[in-house]
């Protein structure tokens, strides 16, 4: 997509998922993003705030597998929603939460999806 709207600026729609969730659940959140061909995201370590069981601190002490984590990802949307469907299955039995919303990059190619092992 060429938007317009910048001038000879280029970008290109793309979907962001957004996934809070507790620290000692990373790797099934990482093991989705791989499967769905997503080759890069980030992590948010401690992060703190109000929930349904209410305020969640974000500093840990003794480790990096308490407290909450937050992934940040950006992909096509079938990749998103390869990951958003994983995600409703987890949180069936684990606490988190998810948001999806449209975004627009300047590098495509930088989250262009990666071959998956079939």
């Amino acid at each position: 997509m060429n938007n317009t709207r910048y001038g000879e600026l280029s970008l290109h729609r793309l979907k962001k998922i957004e996934i809070v969730m507790n620290a000692e659940d990373h790797g099934l959140v990482e093991d989705l993003l791989k499967a769905a061909g997503i080759g890069g995201w980030t992590i948010i370590r401690d992060v703190a705030g109000m929930g349904h069981s209410g305020f969640h601190q974000g500093k840990t002490i003794f480790n990096d597998q308490s407290g909450l984590v937050m992934f940040v990802g950006v992909a096509d949307e079938k990749a998103i929603i390869d990951v958003a469907r994983g995600l409703a299955r987890l949180f069936e039995k684990r606490p988190g939460v998810t948001f999806l919303s449209d975004v627009e990059v300047l590098r495509s190619d930088y989250f262009a999806a990666t071959q998956t092992a079939q």
